[in-house]
């Protein structure tokens, strides 16, 4: 009898602990069941996207970064280095920011549909218009004063060399634009990319500027 008792006792025990086991999981499913949708959406997108430092090692494309800033800092020095009307700056300065927005990159045209990326491709080839119009214009400045020296000839071919000149420099600068806009978003969002894209090139294009009116004036 004393065993009967026992064993009855035990069994009671188990269906409490069973019972206590599954009042806490139908309490943990009620309070995630509860909480709101956007709260669940807010901690599906932190973790998809992890933050990344502007700068951290292997983030940032330090090569198509220095070389993005020289090519504009080159174009800079052309602008800088002629007496040009100032709207040929303006002209360059839109070009520079056309590309930038665009972003016309073979990554960055994926995320688009087929009208849409041949938008950006189209602004993208108009940005790079936009400089090589600059471009010659600033370096058919660069012929002789001497008119007596001027032919028809020398002069067509003068302008054929500066007008290839300007548009070979203003597509390798689209391209490697591009390209670094490519590799930014790798790491960074669309917003960040085009920052870090403005501030070099308009920085290379400043300090280019810079360096060609003391070239100028010397």
């Amino acid at each position: 009898m004393g065993f009967l008792t026992f064993c009855y006792e035990q069994n009671l025990l188990a269906n409490f602990d069973g019972a206590g086991v599954s009042l806490d999981t139908k309490c943990d499913a009620t309070d995630s069941a509860m909480r709101s949708p956007s709260h669940r959406r807010r901690r599906s997108r932190s973790a998809r996207k992890p933050r990344v430092s502007w700068f951290s090692n292997g983030s940032t494309p330090w090569p198509l970064l220095f070389w993005c800033g020289i090519l504009y800092a080159i174009i800079g020095t052309i602008l800088g280095s002629f007496a040009i009307p100032n709207w040929v700056w303006g002209v360059a300065v839109v070009g520079t920011v056309v590309q930038i927005v665009a972003l016309a990159g073979p990554q960055a045209l994926r995320r688009f549909r087929w009208l849409a990326a041949n938008l950006l491709v189209l602004g993208s080839s108009l940005g790079a218009g936009f400089i090589a119009i600059a471009l010659a214009i600033a370096l058919n400045h660069a012929g002789t004063d001497q008119l007596n020296d001027i032919s028809l000839n020398s002069v067509f071919w003068e302008v054929v060399r500066y007008g290839l000149v300007a548009v070979l420099l203003a597509a390798v600068a689209a391209g490697v634009t591009a390209a670094l806009g490519d590799r930014l978003l790798r790491h960074f969002n669309q917003r960040q990319t085009m920052v870090i894209l403005g501030v070099t090139a308009l920085a290379g294009l400043g300090l280019g500027g810079i360096f060609g009116l003391l070239i100028y004036h010397s």
